[in-house]
């Protein structure tokens, strides 16, 4: 599959302009499609991830952040200098989201109890 850079960045725009008019919904799709090709860069995850945790969708933050991981692995491993940085930050957002998703669960317990 060829993949269309200037498609891709032309997302991430209008996914910021669907997100300024509080059309989440559609932002979503155009960012989750960039995610699904494979961005090389930072912003589909990170938008993703900060709407999925707002709308407590822990489960896709934590698959987007997943991802991101990857790619960023990826992109560290072809010496781009700003890979490194941004793996460590989402590796950390990965680690925070996976403790709220422990702690949840651990409240959902113990109100079955």
């Amino acid at each position: 599959m060829e993949i269309n850079e200037n498609l891709q960045s032309e997302r991430n725009l209008k996914g910021a302009e669907f997100e300024k008019t509080g059309n989440f919904k559609e932002a979503i799709e155009l960012y989750e499609k960039n995610v699904e090709e494979s961005f090389k860069g930072n912003h589909p995850y990170d938008r993703l991830a900060t709407i999925y945790k707002n709308q407590n969708d822990i489960d896709n933050e934590i698959r987007v952040l997943e991802k991101a991981i990857i790619i960023f692995e990826e992109i560290t491993i072809e010496d781009r200098i700003e890979g490194l940085p941004k793996l460590f930050r989402f590796k950390n957002r990965l680690e925070k989201a996976l403790h709220t998703k422990t702690q949840l669960a651990k409240q959902k317990k113990s109100k079955l109890k």
